[in-house]
């Protein structure tokens, strides 16, 4: 059954009617004679919802019900004329989840910070809730097309959950809380809110018609072409209209005698008014084939789900922020968080310096040259730029002078009033540094602790032994003794982009270190998290990728380099692929196609 026959038969049972299906697509309604007589229908009708109903035998006609139909035109304002809101609750849920954490390490990436638990801390249950707005969505242009949206809304998150806009059909909606139940959870992305106040419910209904009009977006695409070719043959019939007249008045003109001022006068009236009514002409025909959405909410529907809470970490070397993973019972998964700047759900999130999580496209685009902080778009204040290089610096790494007041990066310090009082303008401005890939540009330094460079050791010849290689990264590298032991190695080959991050972990599911390797500019790109710090020789290196048949075995070949920094035995280590989003454990490392194109393509 389709949404306009749920709505429409649930509106008909509302108004006290009786449906009853003789036959497929087909339904008998019989209505209370007042509520007839107030809509002006018969009191007994045969309704069907099919686009093509077939003719068949039946005695009684039967009305096609489709959008637009003054049927369903009165329905919808009789029921925006009451108040619509209604509550219902989810309780046959099994709520006894352990191991979160574990659990969140495989379903969230974190590429320039690790995730670790909060001491202390256990999993809980709580009440979280979802707001269904539906909206009644009218896309018009010289025709108005009307249809009907439904958005769903994690309240405690604030972002849309579109697996969830066919809710029955997951779980069975009662209207009374089961006994004895649980707290509600807090409003993760407004601190300090009720689920239901007002700030919330007004956010919330900006949020839902922006993933609204996102659901429009195909919609609204077909309905834009369709009125870009109307709008080019209405353009071309009135430009052919005026001109014609435009050069018969203009022809007149020519070949009118000059003595005849009167007369001329009248046609350059004529001529001006012309042009000026072909003007108004092509911009009401552009303002009557330009698409417009009008979207008006009918009514709202809060659904209170008990779900499991684990408050966890997640920190770089200088920076550590707090969230919450949750783990939904009706959907079996652990929810994605939320990016601090655009609010949109996501699986994959960077840990900015100013302690927001935020996409990787959402972060600002430069980063300091000195301490190598990246923050995001809501953190632009702390980036500032060197008044003598113009490179951007950020506002922890300026170096301001106690003598003019300007700031520097570290290189140029005292260059700030070297030219008569003005900042010195270096003869050859340094290069930018090489784009690295985001997963190790992104990777937070301590200002105070320069990153340290690295130098290629040449080649030797054969005569010098092979046990020595040119390559720094592919010796062991030496390591304090570690107070815990390592346990295993796990390696998720990323989804939709050549990213390969592999994972050292202690049998508790402690993480000790994280390394990656990104294809991008015709190069890889290696980061390093571990606990050598910014002192990590492999840290920022960049290899040369091999051709397209061997460049898993390059992969598998650094994977091993990091195994043996930590002793741990070949069978320990677990590789998963991403299937339908989900990681699942594969027998050996298969990188996919984007690796092998993107290589051959540099």
């Amino acid at each position: 059954m389709s949404e306009l026959a749920d709505f429409v038969l649930n509106a008909l049972r509302q108004a006290g009617g009786l449906v009853d299906p003789p036959a497929f697509d087909r339904y008998d309604v019989l209505l209370p004679d007042e509520v007839a007589r107030r809509w002006h229908v018969p009191v007994y009708q045969r309704l069907t919802f099919a686009e093509a109903p077939q003719a068949g035998s039946d005695r009684e006609p039967v009305t096609a019900i489709g959008y637009g139909h003054p049927l369903l035109e009165t329905l919808v304002e009789e029921i925006r004329a009451e108040p619509a809101c209604m509550q219902v609750f989810i309780n046959s849920l099994r709520t006894d989840k352990r191991g979160l954490f574990s659990l969140a390490r495989q379903a969230l990436a974190f590429p320039n910070a690790r995730l670790s638990e909060v001491p202390r801390q256990s999993e809980v249950v709580a009440v979280c809730h979802y707001a269904r707005l539906n909206f009644k969505a009218a896309l018009i242009t010289d025709e108005k097309w009307e249809q009907l949206v439904s958005v769903v809304m994690d309240v405690q998150a604030g972002f849309a959950v579109p697996e969830l806009v066919r809710l029955e059909r997951l779980a069975q909606l009662e209207d009374e809380p089961a006994p004895g139940s649980h707290l509600p959870a807090l409003v993760r992305w407004l601190p300090g809110q009720a689920p239901l106040s007002r700030l919330v419910l007004d956010t919330l209904l900006e949020r839902a018609i922006d993933a609204a009009l996102r659901e429009l977006a195909a919609p609204l695409g077909a309905l834009r072409r369709r009125a870009a070719r109307y709008l080019e043959l209405d353009r071309a019939r009135l430009q052919e209209y005026y001109n014609e007249i435009i050069r018969d008045l203009k022809r007149r003109l020519d070949h009118l005698p000059q003595d005849q001022a009167q007369r001329r006068a009248s046609l350059e009236d004529k001529l001006a008014a012309t042009q000026a009514e072909r003007e108004a002409k092509l911009a009401d025909v552009e303002a009557k084939y330009r698409p417009r959405v009008e979207l008006e909410l009918i009514n709202l529907q809060f659904i209170h789900q008990p779900k499991v809470l684990l408050p966890v970490h997640i920190g770089t070397r200088s920076t550590t922020v707090e969230r919450t993973v949750v783990w939904d019972p009706l959907l079996h998964r652990i929810e994605p968080l939320a990016c601090d700047v655009c609010g949109q759900s996501a699986t994959r999130l960077m840990l900015c310096s100013g302690g927001h999580l935020a996409h990787e496209h959402c972060l600002s685009p430069e980063q300091c040259v000195d301490c190598k902080r990246v923050y995001c778009r809501l953190c632009s204040e702390q980036m500032s730029r060197c008044v003598v290089c113009e490179r951007p610096v950020c506002v922890p790494s300026l170096n301001r002078c106690a003598k003019c007041g300007r700031a520097t990066c570290r290189e140029h310090v005292g260059l700030c009033h070297a030219s008569a009082g003005l900042p010195a303008r270096p003869s050859s401005t340094p290069a930018p540094e090489p784009a690295e890939d985001e997963a190790s540009a992104h990777v937070a330094v301590p200002p105070q602790a320069a990153q340290p460079e690295v130098k290629e050791r040449p080649a030797l010849s054969k005569s010098k032994g092979k046990a020595r290689q040119a390559d720094k990264s592919a010796r062991p590298i030496k390591r304090a003794p570690a107070k815990i032991t390592p346990s295993k190695i796990e390696v998720y080959v990323e989804p939709g982009e050549p990213v390969v991050n592999a994972f050292v972990l202690t049998k508790g599911a402690k993480q000790l270190a994280a390394r990656s390797w990104k294809l991008t500019g015709g190069a890889i790109v290696v980061s390093c998290l571990c606990e050598l710090g910014y002192a990590c020789p492999v840290d920022g290196r960049t290899l040369e990728p091999a051709d397209p048949a061997g460049i898993e075995a390059q992969i598998k070949e650094q994977i091993d380099h990091l195994r043996r920094d930590y002793g741990i035995p070949t069978r320990r280590v677990l590789y998963y692929a991403f299937v339908r989003g989900v990681p699942k454990q594969v027998q050996r490392l298969t990188l996919p196609g984007e690796w092998k194109t993107r290589q051959a393509g540099s």
